[in-house]
Parts: structure tokens; sequence; C-alpha cells
């Protein structure tokens, strides 16, 4: 999904406003997968749907969301894929930070210590 180096940021504003986005947006996909009887995508894109973020289709989603831990995987940290998320999609800092934690709580909690506090 995010193939590209991070794109360099124009100024210290917008980083410091999309840590902040991102930050706040993270924390609220963090209690979303505690249903355990229900599939990963099943709850995955439910708190998609709740959460009114919009996808193309549930397949595009649910491999966004696992593009997103193969990125962790790789070595990235949660503003460089926040930051490379934004410029290569249509999202606003909040979903996309919400997409982020909502992927990294369902498919790979073994980054939630990545995720901002």
């Amino acid at each position: 999904m995010f193939p590209k180096t991070v794109k360099s940021v124009k100024s210290a504003a917008r980083v410091a406003a999309v840590t902040a986005v991102l930050g706040v947006a993270a924390m609220g996909g963090v209690g979303v997968a505690n249903a355990t009887s229900y599939a990963p995508e099943e709850v995955y894109l439910t708190a998609l749907d709740e959460e009114g973020i919009p996808y193309d289709s549930a397949y595009y989603a649910v491999a966004l969301g696992y593009a997103v831990c193969g990125d962790f995987e790789s070595g990235y940290d949660f503003y460089d894929i926040g930051l490379d998320f934004l410029s290569e999609s249509s999202h606003s800092p909040y979903e996309a930070g919400f997409i982020i934690a909502d992927a990294v709580t369902v498919y790979c909690p073994q980054y939630t210590y990545a995720l901002p506090a």
C-alpha cells in the first residue's frame, strides 16, 4: 500500500496538525476489537461503518487494513504511515488515524504499542 518513502512535509504547522489529529483518531480506534466472537473482517468493517468512514469496497478496506500491518512490520511508524496515507488517499487525517488504529487493533495487535497514547 505504501511503497513510496514518506514525502517531505512543507511546514512544521502541518506536521503538528496531522500529529494531533492522527493521535486523537488513534485513541478512538483502540477499543474496537473487543468482540471476539466475530470474524476480524466484520469487526474491522463494523468499526469503520459506525465511525462513518467511507471505503470503496469491503475487499479494498480489508486489504488496506492488512497493508497497514505490513507497513508496521516493515519498520514504518504510525506517523510515517499516516502521512503517506494522507498523501495517497482522500481520507481526512481523522479518518486515516482511525483506519490505522482500527487495523492495528483488529489485525496486528502486536503493534498497539506503536499507536500514540
